[in-house]
């Protein structure tokens, strides 16, 4: 009997995990080659004025930043002293953007929810780094339809940095001009019916608010929805009354919109550098991330490579070992680029912290008082609110929701 042996070459069936670590490493590769299609979205604007009876005022609500109320800290790059000057510099813009299509009647930014509105819009930002943003945008009319809940997003391309660019659009101006365009979209498929009862429902609210007592009958709810029960006569002197309360509510909400317009200018500059920084910080960071997870596979992969060398009955031990010495070696490289990168986030928290600095608040007067509006300015506008009661209540000799309230905690202590 013959023992016939094979002296040929061996073939070497590489393990599993190695194919797949291979394959992870050459799909790395595609990924960091790709094509980047930025987006740019036009702004549709009337081209003749619109009539006064298709207009309805909006409200813009300071946006949510998307962080903890006590987080300090960055999480990957997400720096909160950032994101909440960005909740207050993103509404003012959006306010620019729906003005500036020339479809609404006014927009004013808002420290918290009114009912002295018709439309109220609303956003919270999930992601914002100069190179990629995405908002989830929510907008109810006074009748309590729901008009959007969608997140819009953006990639902003280097040239929307540029020093010789119209410097009224915003990098982000893009996703701004997708939000005025579909929320113009679902105003002109409405009629002018409901276009007005959107405005006499705004109205009834905000009187119902005001004061419960003469106005809560005139609208009936159901499940968040409002509808007119009964229309006040058009010589009614409360409703007069109220809607010259009404016309106080808006002396003071643009007030505090010039404070909101001073601190848009004051962070604009700060602001846009920041952003430019952080896009290259950014794409710097992920080229990096990318690269080091190549070195790294491909350096796992010699290694693993020579040990299935080996055991697959590999005689030559000088290439298995310079094999594993260049995958270590390669491997290494991957971990120092990581490090880099690391460097590159440590740069980007220290920018946020300093555009903070400059995020200070501005002063403004209010009935002839300078006010610090800071993270006060919700509570400003909640004890002007108070103050309006009080004065419709004077006039009228009704008791304001105020009064109301206390009247009710008092017999409960009792």
């Amino acid at each position: 009997m013959r023992l016939i042996t094979n002296t040929g070459p061996r073939l070497i069936v590489l393990p599993r995990l190695l194919v797949s670590l291979l394959l992870l490493a050459v799909l790395g590769g595609c990924a960091a080659s790709r094509t980047v299609q930025y987006d740019n979205v036009e702004i549709a604007r009337a081209e003749t004025e619109v009539p006064i009876e298709q207009m309805l005022d909006v409200g813009v609500l300071l946006f949510d930043p998307g962080v903890a109320e006590d987080q300090e800290e960055p999480d990957g790059f997400t720096f909160p002293e950032v994101r909440r000057a960005e909740a207050r510099y993103m509404p003012y813009h959006l306010k620019s953007t729906l003005e500036d299509s020339g479809y609404w009647g006014s927009v004013w930014v808002l420290p918290q929810r009114t009912d002295a509105v018709d439309l109220l819009v609303w956003a919270r930002i999930d992601e914002s780094n100069g190179l990629e943003a995405e908002l989830r945008v929510g907008a109810w009319d006074a009748t309590g339809r729901e008009w959007l809940n969608k997140a819009y997003t953006v990639e902003v391309p280097q040239k929307a940095y540029s020093n010789y660019r119209d410097k009224t659009q915003d990098p982000y101006q893009s996703l701004y001009n997708d939000i005025a365009n579909d929320l113009l979209q679902i105003r002109q498929g409405m009629s002018d019916k409901e276009l007005v009862r959107i405005r006499q429902v705004a109205e009834l609210r905000f009187a119902a608010d005001l004061v419960p007592a003469a106005f809560e009958d005139h609208l009936t709810e159901s499940k968040g929805r409002y509808e007119v029960r009964r229309l006040p006569a058009d010589d009614d002197p409360m409703m007069a009354r109220m809607r010259s309360v009404r016309e106080r509510e808006y002396t003071l909400v643009d007030t505090m919109n010039e404070y909101y317009a001073g601190l848009y200018y004051e962070l604009s500059k700060p602001y846009e550098d920041w952003r430019r920084m952080s896009r290259e910080e950014t794409i710097n960071y992920k080229e990096l991330k990318r690269s080091a997870r190549m070195r790294q596979l491909l350096g796992l992969a010699a290694i693993l490579g020579a040990v299935a060398y080996e055991g697959g009955g590999g005689g030559n031990s000088a290439i298995t070992n310079t094999a594993i010495l260049g995958g270590m070696k390669v491997f290494e490289s991957g971990l120092n680029q990581s490090a880099e990168a690391n460097v590159y986030r440590d740069s980007l928290k220290e920018l946020g912290q300093s555009f903070d600095a400059e995020a200070e608040p501005l002063l403004i007067e209010i009935e002839g008082q300078t006010r610090r509006l800071t993270g006060t300015a919700e509570e400003r506008y909640r004890e002007w609110r108070r103050i309006l009661r009080e004065i419709y209540s004077e006039e009228t000799g009704l008791a304001s929701l105020n009064d109301a309230a206390g009247a009710a905690d008092t017999a409960s202590a009792n």
